[in-house]
């Protein structure tokens, strides 16, 4: 017998046709049981957002922690300083970072700031989904937020070892970004916080955003606490290139692992600048489908989950922090991604999101509905 939680997730993407464009979803959204408090929203380059659903006690004003999803905003605003022409994407760190080796025999002389800007850098371990090795040699520097920037990145420069080939080699970790930081604080002559002032708040008007608050030593990779308002100013000008060039968001969202990245299934896909090139757990691998639905995301540990889709030329995003005491419930609003976009598609094209083929969207396997229902009431085995 089909059980209660599927009966319910089923009766819920299955809401009757409404007038609106939108109305459908709409109502599919505000039945989502399994996440309180979140925001769905989709723009588009011509008009900026044209959908926002706001869930529970929810706001686009309320700051929240991104986790991960730092990772693609300062990512972009590292590559600013390759926009203004400041560094280039092949430029080794000993250009500007006299304790970088040039020993040719030595594999970090190989390293490029495109390989630390894509996690190919070769510079320590990790795997997305997977947290034992991602700190493996993490120098204590790290997490004094109030020590010296350039210090701790020679620091990691020393003591981290490279696990493979720079630039043929994946690992999901925070070294390559600060050692990225560390280039950019080297070949322009600011310090961090004022790149990340100009090259991130003012660039992208992300104006209620911090990067570890006062932190002269932010770890960058999970710095980002900020407002649904804001992430969705970076992705409207990460979408229609009114802050880095079109030849230069190509070179930032290109695959940068043509290899497998993990063993077993992918969990999030290939890797491009700071983000995603999305095969959402796929056991066949990053597949040709994949590529051409050309969808980059950046998701974090807490659920919020940005999203552009290329091929259809619109954002999106899952607003939501589930920490804490419901850090539990964490990784539940990457479902309703993957329930809600097939039908943004539709809308979006101009189709009814309420004639969709139930058979190929808003479905969620068996195995999923449990794994939902188990980590919302926090029983054992989430």
């Amino acid at each position: 017998a089909m059980s209660a939680p599927l009966i319910l997730l089923t009766t819920l993407f299955s809401v009757c046709a409404a007038a609106g464009p939108w109305d459908y979803l709409d109502a599919q959204l505000a039945a989502w049981p399994y996440t309180d408090n979140f925001a769905v929203e989709v723009g588009n380059a011509t008009h900026g957002r044209v959908y926002l659903h706001v869930h529970g006690n929810f706001s686009m004003d309320r700051k929240v922690k991104t986790a991960s999803a730092s990772k693609w905003p300062i990512a972009s605003m590292l590559s600013g300083l390759v926009n203004d022409g400041t560094m280039s994407l092949d430029d080794k760190p000993s250009k500007y970072l006299k304790w970088w080796t040039t020993n040719p025999l030595d594999k970090r002389s190989k390293v490029t700031l495109r390989m630390l800007l894509s996690f190919t850098s070769g510079f320590g371990g990790g795997a997305p989904g997977d947290d034992l090795f991602k700190s493996e040699g993490q120098p204590a520097c790290m997490l004094n937020l109030h020590g010296d920037f350039m210090e701790c990145a020679q620091k990691i420069y020393e003591k981290v070892k490279l696990v493979g080939n720079p630039g043929h080699v994946f690992s999901y970790n925070s070294f390559h970004l600060q050692l990225a930081g560390a280039m950019a604080v080297a070949a322009s002559g600011m310090d961090i916080r004022k790149i990340i002032d100009k090259h991130l708040i003012t660039a992208f008007n992300m104006t209620s955003t911090v990067c570890g608050e006062g932190a002269s030593n932010p770890m960058l990779a999970v710095c980002l606490e900020l407002t649904g308002n804001d992430y969705s100013n970076f992705l409207q000008r990460m979408l229609d290139h009114s802050v880095i060039s079109k030849g230069l968001t190509r070179q930032m969202e290109k695959d940068y692992t043509p290899y497998p990245i993990m063993f077993g299934p992918s969990l999030f896909g290939h890797y491009c600048f700071g983000h995603f090139y999305e095969c959402f757990d796929s056991s066949a691998g990053f597949t040709e489908a994949c590529r051409e639905a050309n969808i980059h995301s950046d998701p974090g540990a807490f659920g919020y989950y940005p999203l552009i889709d290329r091929k259809n030329d619109y954002w999106f995003q899952v607003v939501a922090e589930e920490s804490g005491e419901v850090y539990n419930r964490s990784g539940i609003p990457e479902y309703i991604r993957l329930l809600a976009k097939p039908y943004v598609d539709l809308i979006m094209k101009g189709e009814s999101a309420s004639s969709a083929d139930r058979t190929e969207v808003g479905r969620l396997t068996l195995s999923d509905v449990t794994y939902i229902n188990t980590c919302y009431n926090n029983l054992p085995g989430c």
